[in-house]
């Protein structure tokens, strides 16, 4: 107790004529000094105008192309290596599992034979009870296709999926270490945003933190009663054993957690004061009180709420305290090219397992079939069982 940990990785991490609206220019009568309409054949107005509409379709289409960001289809993915001989845990929300098996299935195939993960904890799967064994069987058959019959034979999976509307939220946990018992928590009971596995040794907490909104209109809910809720989950279960949670917990913690934060705090969903606040009473922080002034002034920093110490352990940034951990990049305004990104994805660990961790990687070269991508966390064989 009282004693900082400063993880040490082992392993290294790693773009006419007409007016604006598209319409026809008035023709000018000089001789009366004044502007007169010049009446044409019906044929040939609808001819020109049609040519102007298509002229300012095209330039509109054209600017809303150039302020998205190009999502690739091909990824160089040679860099990732297994690790047999470590424990891999990979955390990702995938924006829709079923688009990514349909879209990226190739991508995804290639992903996966790389990683090898022990452990794959999904978020934002989107999938509905109702659709969930026939997305089972594509998954199982999708694993047999990667890692053959008998090694795929050894994965199980466990769905927690939203009862409140199709589509939205679900997470998953895909393990090929069969835990002890796997409950869904009592934090939420209708959303499918947690997946709790318990194993000899520790529990796995797969999660997806609500969204407060982009107009801060969940913010009450997560804040007051979801992340209290949490947080009294996991100090529960850290009684009993050792905890990893991981997920999109939704928000960033310190001031370079996100880019351009002075435009971006307390306006955004993930970056206000108490969402921070409230993960800092978890893993802890630069030990600063918040002043009056900074609550006034939002372009003042708060550096990273919380006090000097925390319960649990943000791996990434025990490990990497002065580099950017970008986890998220938004598809629309050229966000992955102006590198305007988040760190909204985390593994937060129990103490005791520090001395368990390897390091902790981003596949920053995944970013596409997801406007995340996964995190991993490498660990010492013994950490769950």
């Amino acid at each position: 107790r009282g004693k900082t940990f400063h993880l040490q990785p082992t392993v290294n991490a790693m773009a006419s004529t007409g007016d604006k609206r598209g319409r026809p220019k008035k023709e000018e009568d000089v001789s009366h000094g004044k502007h007169k309409v010049v009446k044409k054949k019906k044929t040939n107005q609808r001819s020109s105008s049609s040519k102007d509409n298509s002229k300012s379709d095209a330039k509109n289409k054209a600017t809303r192309q150039a302020s998205s960001s190009v999502r690739p289809f091909d990824f160089n993915l040679d860099d990732i290596k297994p690790h047999k001989e470590m424990l891999k845990i990979v955390s990702w929300n995938v924006n829709g599992i079923k688009s990514l098996l349909h879209k990226h299935s190739d991508s995804l195939k290639s992903y996966l034979e790389r990683e090898m993960p022990d452990l794959l904890c999904l978020q934002e799967t989107k999938i509905s009870f109702e659709k969930r064994e026939s997305m089972q069987e594509e998954l199982e058959e999708f694993y047999r296709g990667v890692f053959g019959e008998k090694e795929a034979s050894r994965y199980k999976y466990y769905w927690n999926c939203s009862s409140t509307k199709k589509g939205y939220s679900g997470t998953l946990l895909i393990s090929k270490i069969e835990p002890i018992n796997v409950d869904f928590g009592d934090v939420d009971s209708k959303e499918g945003r947690a997946v709790i596995a318990e194993f000899p040794n520790a529990f796995v907490v797969n999660t997806y933190v609500p969204n407060s909104g982009m107009k801060l209109d969940r913010l009450s809910y997560r804040t007051e009663e979801w992340d209290s809720k949490m947080r009294e989950k996991l100090e529960a279960l850290n009684k009993e054993k050792a905890v990893i949670w991981c997920g999109d917990l939704n928000v960033a913690h310190s001031d370079t957690d996100v880019a351009n934060w002075k435009k971006k705090r307390n306006k955004c969903p993930g970056f206000c004061d108490k969402e921070r606040e409230n993960f800092g009473l978890l893993v802890g922080g630069d030990g600063n009180e918040i002043t009056d002034l900074q609550r006034t002034k939002r372009t003042l920093p708060l550096g990273r709420p919380g006090a000097k110490e925390g319960k649990f352990v943000d791996v990434w940034k025990s490990l990497y305290p002065e580099e950017e951990g970008f986890t998220f990049w938004g598809y629309r305004m050229n966000s992955r090219g102006k590198n305007n990104g988040w760190r909204l994805d985390y593994f937060v660990i129990s103490k005791d397992i520090v001395p368990k961790v390897v390091d902790c990687l981003r596949r920053n070269q995944l970013w596409g079939p997801s406007d995340h991508i996964p995190l991993v966390l490498l660990l010492k064989k013994d950490t769950l069982t």
